[in-house]
């Protein structure tokens, strides 16, 4: 790993930029992002890492957002509803409850948050609503993958923090559960009948 922060350090600029670019490439291929996240914390440490990965995440949703917005609208439309049927009245109710849906979102590891954009793309929200809304609920979870991450890269190096990494993947085991709760919560605000 020497190297690679070597090479991080002598491109302060364009390490970024890549870093950026290859984010937004996996939300736009509807890839998870988490490794992406959890890798800034290894190569930027903690408060960088969580800034870089946290303005990742905001161009990756603004992208989605975007091409869900303009000319890949109707394929993402017909892909979804046929797919997924049930997603037609969450939709339009999407203005009502955005900032709910958005929580769920960006707080539920297992839901690709960054590609959640194609969807909001359909509805009436905003860009600038949508990404204010992103912005703070991405937080917890960027800083908990980022925080890991940055651990992680620590283990193996002179008095590498074991208690904080295993805490910190306790932890990220966790937060699954409290996504399937926010989710069944919204369920059933919703009216849409998907929850237990």
């Amino acid at each position: 790993m020497n190297w690679v922060h070597s090479a991080v350090a002598n491109h302060p600029v364009t390490a970024p930029i890549l870093f950026i670019f290859a984010h937004t490439v996996l939300a736009v291929c509807l890839l998870p992002c988490s490794p992406m996240t959890m890798l800034a914390g290894v190569l930027w440490g903690g408060g960088k890492g969580v800034m870089l990965s946290g303005a990742a995440a905001l161009v990756s949703s603004a992208t989605t957002f975007g091409l869900s917005r303009t000319f890949l609208h109707d394929r993402i439309e017909r892909y979804l509803l046929r797919r997924y049927p049930t997603v037609a009245g969450p939709l339009q109710r999407v203005v009502a409850h955005d900032w709910k849906i958005i929580a769920v979102l960006w707080l539920s590891p297992l839901i690709p948050a960054s590609t959640a954009g194609y969807v909001f793309g359909l509805s009436r929200i905003t860009l600038l609503r949508y990404l204010g809304f992103s912005a703070v609920f991405m937080l917890p979870l960027q800083i908990l993958l980022v925080m890991t991450g940055h651990s992680a890269a620590t283990l193996f190096s002179p008095g590498g923090q074991w208690g904080m990494t295993a805490a910190l993947i306790a932890l990220l085991i966790a937060v699954p559960f409290l996504g399937k709760r926010l989710s069944t919560s919204l369920d059933k605000s919703l009216g849409t009948g998907g929850g237990e």
